[in-house]
This record gives C-alpha cells, sequence and structure tokens, in this order.
C-alpha cells in the first residue's frame, strides 16, 4: 500500500494496526515534565494566568522555566510503571516526549530546553521505550508541536487575551507583567521553528520508531514548511497518529474526546481523561489521590462498549516515581476484570 491517502479522512490503516483500532484497549497516558519540580500548577498550563476552568494555581513563566535546572527524576524507572500496567490489563502507553512548555526530555540535537543541556543528558525518552519493549506494551510518544518557550517573548501569558470570548483582557509578559501590546513574531524565528520541530518529529521518528505519535496541537506558524505526512510515514510506515494536528490528519478521533465520550456508537475514537483528583494532567502538589478502579473501569466499559479505547492518565512525582495508590490500583483493576472473564 503507498502512503497517498494516510491524512484526513481518507487516511488509510495498514494491517499492521488493526491491533489499535480494533478498539477495546486500555492505555496510558503519562504526563512528566519541569512543572513537577515546584509541583505548584499542572504541565505548562501553572504558567498561563487567568485560566477559565477554576485552576488558581499558577506561577510565572520565568519562575516555571527556572524549574529545568533542578530537574533531576533519580527515581525514574518507567519499567515499574508499565510492568505493572501490563500485568492489569493494559495494552499501550503514550509518554510526554514534549509537551507545550518546550522542555524535551530526550537530548534532542534541536533546541535548547531539553536533557542533552540539562540533567547531563539523560534520555528520559529512550528509557521509556526501552521500558515498552521489555515489557510487551505498545510505545506511543506524545509530542507539543506548540512550544512557548520559543515564542516566549512574543506571545501573551494571560488565557484569551487579544480574543473576543475575554474582551478587555491584558496581555501578560514572563513575569505576568501587563504589555501594553505583543511583539510581532520575527520572520526568522517562524523559519527557525519549523526547522526546529520537524527536525525533532524526525528524530522520535527514526531514533525511537514508537507505534504511536500522539500529537497536541498543530505547527505554529503559517506559510512555513514542515515535515509531511508523507515523509513521517516513509520513516515509520506503521506508525499510528491521532487527529490533533490538522497540518498532517491522523488516523483516528481524539481532539473531541478529551473527558466526554461519543453519545452513540460511530467512528474509532479514543477517548483520554485524568485517574488523578485534585490536580491536571501533570503531578501537583493539589493532587488528592486516585480515582477508585471501579471509576477507571466503568469508564473503561463505556468506550469499550462504543467501540473506542480508554487512554488514562497518571502522573509521575519530580523523582519520576509514581504513588503507591497507582499500584494499589491497578492490583483492584486486575481483579475486576478477572471477575469480569
Amino acid at each position: 500500500m503507498g502512503i497517498a491517502g494516510r491524512t484526513g479522512k481518507d487516511y488509510q490503516k495498514p494491517p499492521e494496526t488493526d491491533w489499535f483500532y480494533s478498539g477495546g484497549l486500555l492505555g496510558l497516558f503519562i504526563h512528566f515534565g519541569i512543572s513537577t519540580v515546584s509541583a505548584e500548577g499542572d504541565l505548562s498550563w501553572a504558567m498561563i494566568d487567568g485560566k477559565p476552568w477554576g485552576d488558581t494555581h499558577t506561577i510565572t513563566p520565568r519562575q516555571y522555566w527556572e524549574q529545568a535546572k533542578s530537574f533531576n527524576p533519580a527515581g525514574f524507572d518507567p519499567e515499574n510503571w508499565l510492568k505493572a500496567a501490563k500485568d492489569a490489563g493494559f495494552s499501550y502507553a503514550v509518554f510526554t516526549s514534549r509537551h507545550h512548555d518546550g522542555f524535551s526530555n530526550w537530548p534532542s540535537d534541536y533546541g535548547y530546553l531539553n536533557t542533552k543541556n540539562y540533567m547531563g543528558g539523560r534520555d528520559l525518552v529512550g528509557e521509556y521505550m526501552s521500558a515498552c519493549r521489555k515489557t510487551g506494551i505498545a510505545a506511543g510518544l506524545y509530542y507539543s508541536p506548540p512550544d512557548w518557550f520559543v515564542e516566549r517573548y512574543h506571545r501573551s501569558f494571560m488565557y484569551g487575551s487579544g480574543t473576543k470570548e475575554f474582551p478587555g483582557r491584558p496581555h501578560k509578559g514572563m513575569n505576568h507583567e501587563v504589555l501594553a501590546e505583543l511583539t510581532p513574531v520575527p520572520k526568522n524565528l517562524k523559519e527557525d521553528y519549523a526547522v526546529y520541530v520537524s527536525g525533532q518529529v524526525r528524530e522520535l521518528l527514526t531514533r525511537y520508531k514508537p507505534d504511536i505519535l500522539w500529537f497536541d496541537g498543530s505547527f505554529q506558524y503559517d506559510g512555513e514548511t514542515y515535515i509531511t505526512a508523507e515523509e513521517v510515514f516513509s520513516l515509520q510506515p506503521n506508525v499510528i497518529i491521532n487527529d490533533r494536528n490538522t497540518y498532517m490528519g491522523g488516523g483516528y478521533g481524539s481532539a473531541n474526546f478529551e473527558g466526554p465520550m461519543p453519545e452513540t456508537r460511530g467512528d474509532f475514537f479514543e477517548c483520554c481523561d485524568i485517574w488523578t483528583e485534585g490536580c491536571g494532567w501533570g503531578w501537583t502538589k493539589y493532587c488528592t489521590g486516585f480515582r477508585s478502579a471501579r471509576w477507571l473501569y466503568d469508564r473503561y466499559c463505556t468506550a469499550r462498549g462504543l467501540g473506542g479505547n480508554f487512554l488514562i492518565n497518571a502522573g509521575p512525582m519530580a523523582d519520576g516515581t509514581l504513588s503507591p495508590v497507582y499500584y494499589q490500583r491497578l492490583r483492584e483493576l486486575k481483579e475486576i476484570l478477572r471477575a469480569e472473564k
């Protein structure tokens, strides 16, 4: 089968990806990054003021990126998380290679804010990928094309400023100071960004060969030349891509199912949700625990009944470990699933 028709509504799925599109799978989402150092707010979103979803845990962008200097997850051991998940009935995992904050969890040859310049070059993505292969969990990598660090001097850190939805909201800068106006993004920055983000996608595909590439957002600037879908599939023919990068298209629906699920059975989808209570996707000091195994089972059954997959998020703490409650819930889920058979 050729590469043509592998985007948008005409997306063609190689037979080698049937394991995913058969539906009824449990996936483990793992959001992890420098935000856990202070644990004051969610991954990336901690630096945005005025969030409309009631999250008041905010620090300035300058404070947020300072956390990179102290990021040292000595207890990072993905084999432990994945072995327990596999034993409980999970089939795949998705790990944040880079979130919107721009910090890359691998020693990238592109950009500055990555483990090549921090943590002594430790490769968290590589360790995760090795753990996936060792435990038999299919390996997914989350990647955010938007990068707030790249455009930090040209964007507002006040949610919705300058939009009709939030009239009168001021722009805010790196220290959450009010800005009279934003400095336009120069052409050379747009060009450099296109080279940088395309280069990182190539690195992920060639260096790690993931089974799933989970985009969260589209490339930032219209008119620039980015890596194409054709090149992606030439580098990794059987990689599975979601639909959140509109520039590239994708093989399945995930953009509309962050929490909600479709009302009726239809096209294949993947729903993602947060397992912990009291915090967002990344671990914070305000997390109060994990929702029950019964809650997880019920959500999974709903997705399975509608023909989709369920991707549930658990965020490690700053040292790279997951709460003991995570393992307890997995043992409980295993018993529930065993009783179902």
